[in-house]
This record gives C-alpha cells, sequence and structure tokens, in this order.
C-alpha cells in the first residue's frame, strides 16, 4: 500500500541520517 511505502520510505531517511551522523 501506498501509505507504508510511505512510512517506511521517512523511516528509511531517519535511519539513513541516524547512521550518517554517527
Amino acid at each position: 500500500s501506498y501509505t507504508v511505502r510511505t512510512i517506511y520510505g521517512v523511516l528509511g531517511i531517519k535511519i539513513w541520517i541516524f547512521i550518517e551522523g554517527e
């Protein structure tokens, strides 16, 4: 579903930024 993809996309970006922050 589109909503699920959007949520996974946002979480993926947040995790990526968090890892980059490390």
